[in-house]
């Protein structure tokens, strides 16, 4: 297979078999007879268009939703009034937003297209006799169709709570009744344990391409949220090849011209191009639009600020703060560091540094090429703190949290200078503060966040005070309130178009309060 990581995201000879799973009358529901596989899967060059059209809709949804939601939902952003960010920040959304129902639509069209690869096995293998591929090939897009539809199913999970299982060629546009977080997650586990044993390891594999490392890193993850610790630390056990960079390549992270450095486990690519207006701003997939608008959304017009609160909780002289947040007099940016911040075209701070066009000196704008991070190392070497403190291994837990602070060359836990910063790390309650601490600072604006505070039970603590420059006044009555419900603002609404055109969803399978 060739060389991917810039433009593995589009495939348009498969646009025709990108199967709508939610019935919308304003989406088309392509003619999924207008490629038969019969004729299909018999050249390596097939196979690969096949698998590069599962990773399609990841980049629909990082052009702006995938960000949008979890980010807008934490304490770590304030936002505009943009209507985009607005209703999630103040946890006012409901049924009928075109972007709930826009999200809902790209997952189960990536569903669809792994069903595709995975629904036609037996035809891949019985073609290999008299075609350029192998059984390894086979195997290998197998493997990345199978983690793909697990993300997918992520993202539908976190956000939706137990959705249709969708997992058949045949049925991919059946209507189908929503099945449990439970169901969910088994089938997510399933997919991922067969993407461990089928996908190629890192650096035997194509850049940009699903690997036996980000399988194992995926499922470890979702082990660690099922509180499955045990099978956690042996996923987590499995994930080598990769390093944390070091102080001086950190940005690298956040960066365009830093993607698929030894610290990425996986990402979304994309390149810049355009396309036409329409396309651009369609987030359909439809035409040659390979941008998101990340960094003009959280960069330019700081629609996503970042919060007085993510800001106050890094400690003086952590060097994170300044590559990741532009602050007002305070920073500055680009290759070398010789460019002063407020830039060119952007408002006042502080806004976000992370993922911006000004690393690599460039103008912020909506045609932003920089890759979206779905998985980096730093959150598996935390993830693994947290299995190693619930599996009663507090110092295997505090040893893991001082590699990240080695990276970035800040004090260790467990040092008097810690301690004195109000982060002991002597009783296992203090270790967990010491995780959440910092969690928070490492993964701060890369959708993290809202989900770490629902698995640990802190999302009504943390989120039911707006974050701005009130969030800590000790006078109550100064505070800005959101009204968070974790009984319903956990997950969001099922979109409205979604229970009126499925017969097997009605009104009451709605999430509750919605």
């Amino acid at each position: 297979m060739r060389i991917i990581s810039k433009n593995l995201l589009k495939s348009v000879a498969l646009g025709c078999i990108l199967f709508f799973a939610a019935c919308d009358e304003d989406v088309p529901v392509e003619n999924t007879n207008a490629l038969n596989p019969d004729i299909f899967f018999e050249s390596l060059s097939q196979v690969e268009a096949a698998v590069n059209a599962s990773y399609n809709q990841f980049q629909i949804i990082y052009q702006r939703n995938g960000y949008i939601f979890p980010d807008a939902m934490s304490d770590e952003v304030v936002s505009s009034g943009d209507p985009n960010f607005a209703p999630f920040n103040r946890f006012e959304f409901n049924a009928t937003l075109d972007n709930i129902a826009q999200y809902w639509t790209a997952c189960f069209n990536g569903v669809g297209a792994c069903n595709f690869v995975i629904g036609n096995e037996e035809r891949m293998r019985g073609n290999v006799a008299t075609s350029d591929f192998s059984n390894a090939d086979v195997d290998d897009a197998l493997g990345q169709a199978y983690f793909l539809r697990a993300l997918y199913y992520y993202h539908l999970v976190k956000r939706f709570g137990g959705v249709p299982l969708k997992l058949e060629l045949e049925t991919a546009l059946d209507d189908t009744p929503r099945s449990t977080s439970d169901a969910v997650y088994d089938q997510m586990i399933a997919d991922l344990l067969l993407s461990t044993q089928l996908t190629f390891p890192k650096g035997t594999t194509e850049v940009g391409r699903v690997t036996r490392e980000a399988a194992y890193a995926l499922l470890g993850k979702i082990y660690l949220h099922r509180e499955m610790y045990t099978e956690a630390r042996e996923a987590f056990s499995n994930v080598g090849n990769h390093s944390l960079l070091p102080l001086e390549n950190y940005g690298d992270n956040f960066s365009e011209s830093g993607e698929h450095n030894d610290e990425s486990m996986f990402e979304v690519g994309y390149n810049g191009e355009v396309g036409t207006e329409q396309e651009r701003w369609a987030q359909t997939g439809i035409g040659t639009s390979e941008v998101t608008f990340h960094s003009q959304d959280y960069t330019g017009w700081a629609n996503a600020r970042p919060s007085s609160k993510v800001i106050a909780e890094f400690e003086d002289n952590d060097p994170r703060l300044d590559l990741a947040i532009l602050v007002d007099g305070n920073n500055t940016y680009g290759p070398g560091g010789v460019f002063q911040f407020p830039c060119p075209g952007c408002v006042g701070g502080p806004v976000w540094y992370k993922f911006s066009q000004l690393y690599d000196n460039q103008d912020v704008s909506e045609n932003s090429g920089v890759n979206v991070r779905i998985m980096r190392y730093a959150d598996v070497v935390l993830m693994k703190a947290e299995v190693e403190l619930n599996l009663g291994n507090d110092q295997g837990a505090v040893n893991l949290l001082n590699e990240i602070r080695d990276r970035v060359e800040m004090p260790r836990y467990g040092s008097a200078t810690m301690d004195a910063r109000g982060y002991p790390v002597n009783t296992t309650e203090q270790i967990f503060n010491a995780i959440v601490h910092e969690r928070f600072i490492e993964l701060c604006g890369e959708q993290q966040r809202f989900d770490d505070l629902v698995r640990w039970n802190l999302d009504d603590q943390e989120l039911s005070i707006l974050p701005d420059q009130n969030f800590n006044n000790p006078d109550e009555s100064l505070r800005t309130v959101r009204v968070y419900d974790p009984s319903v603002h956990r997950v969001m609404p099922i979109p409205q178009n979604e229970i009126d055109s499925n017969t097997a969803i009605g009104p009451g399978d709605q999430n509750p309060g919605y």
